[in-house]
């Protein structure tokens, strides 16, 4: 009987449109992002050509009228002169561009000049970039220095695309410290909201199933976690396949940002790397964890509120309740330390990189604690709300 509720509980997770629809819209977005958006947003400092090209010739005019002139005396006042800053910045453009034409990443990165964007470029990448801020790079900006130090001495080979985070491994890490957590519960809460409350429209049909109730409702809701989560598998690997044949693969060993432990109680914490690798090893069971429990929480809800429109709902409210009352600066919630609460540890890509400062095993804890309570919820509501009573 297990077999038949997990066959029938993938049969209709498969056929429902809802589904498929979110399905098709998850692989467009995977497609959009890849072809589209990727190559055409700038990376951290990265150099556009066309616009380095336009400041040479302007430097090159500059300081060639400026020597037409004899205007080349550095001011008594400024102690240089127009011709001798057009003509320096000249030359650091230029070897910057040769750098760039070469391909050689290194010099690149050696080159300590970056050319500073124009007015209409920078308001031309902000209207590019405002609709696609669901990766965190922003956040990665502070750890330059530190990845620098790493593509110079070790990164082998080394690309500009990685240079740039482009590649499939760093940009799972950048989705996983931006909205990525929420994105992934949000879809897991929507494709199973109904998976549970459609029994109600098949009451002959479920009334005798000769399975306890508590381990029908188990088995489904298990089944439709096991889908979901085969789901963004795949969907995780095609944009990695996808990405790493555009842009390439990455390595294990490529750094990411994190914050270290203070040298004393108020000192600032330090800005160091960890490698992406350790990151994405470490965020599975949180992953795990946090779908598992939405996936019981959904069952529980449904068992109480039995419409999967408002069971949806209130998931999603749970899932959203922190924005109500967290900022940087919360550390408690009624009197009691943020780490003890569950929902601290929804976006899971700035607790391995302790952005948060909490403790990373008392995530797991906590969450693992969590699940155990709910897994009691839900077998005392599956005794209250008995099967003749939910599905009549």
């Amino acid at each position: 009987m297990i077999r038949q509720v997990m066959s029938e509980t993938v049969t209709y997770m498969w056929r429902n449109k809802k589904n498929r629809l979110v399905m098709i819209l998850c692989l467009g977005a995977v497609l959009l992002h890849s072809l589209l958006v990727l190559p055409n947003t700038p990376g951290q400092n990265e150099v556009d050509i066309t616009e380095l090209e336009r400041q040479m010739e302007g430097n090159r005019q500059t300081f060639e009228d400026q020597l037409e002139k004899g205007l080349t005396v550095p001011s008594v006042m400024t102690g240089t002169s127009a011709y001798e800053i057009a003509r320096n910045e000249y030359v650091a453009q230029r070897e910057l561009l040769t750098a760039l034409n070469n391909g050689d990443v290194r010099r690149y990165l050696e080159i300590p000049y970056r050319p500073i964007p124009q007015g209409a470029t920078i308001e031309a990448d902000r209207s590019f970039n405002v609709p696609f801020q669901i990766i965190g790079d922003d956040k990665e900006k502070f750890f330059t220095k530190q990845k620098t130090d790493y593509y110079l001495n070790e990164a082998e080979p080394l690309t500009f695309h990685m240079v740039h985070e482009r590649t499939s491994l760093q940009q799972v890490h950048l989705f996983f410290i931006g909205l990525g957590p929420y994105i992934v519960l949000l879809l897991l809460l929507f494709m199973i909201s109904d998976v549970i409350t459609k029994d109600r429209s098949l009451r002959t049909q479920k009334a005798g199933i000769p399975l306890n109730w508590f381990g029908y409702l188990f088995t489904q809701s298990v089944t439709a976690f096991g889908f979901v989560t085969l789901f963004l598998a795949v969907l995780g690997g095609l944009f990695i396949l996808l990405n790493g044949l555009l842009h390439g693969f990455g390595s294990l060993a490529m750094p990411v940002g994190a914050m270290g432990e203070a040298a004393a109680a108020y000192s600032a914490l330090p800005y160091v790397t960890m490698e992406v690798g350790s990151f994405l090893l470490k965020s599975l069971p949180y992953a795990f964890l946090l779908m598992y429990g939405f996936t019981r929480l959904n069952t529980l809800f449904s068992l109480i509120l039995r419409h999967d429109v408002v069971t949806f709902i209130a998931s999603v409210f749970v899932l959203l309740f922190p924005q109500l009352y967290y900022s940087p600066g919360t550390e408690e919630l009624l009197g009691i330390p943020l780490s003890f609460y569950p929902q601290t540890y929804y976006h899971f890509g700035d607790v391995v990189t302790s952005r948060l400062n909490v403790p990373y095993e008392r995530g797991l804890f906590v969450l693992a604690v969590t699940v155990i309570v709910l897994e009691l919820l839900n077998f005392g509501a599956a005794k209250l709300f008995k099967r003749q009573n939910f599905v009549r």
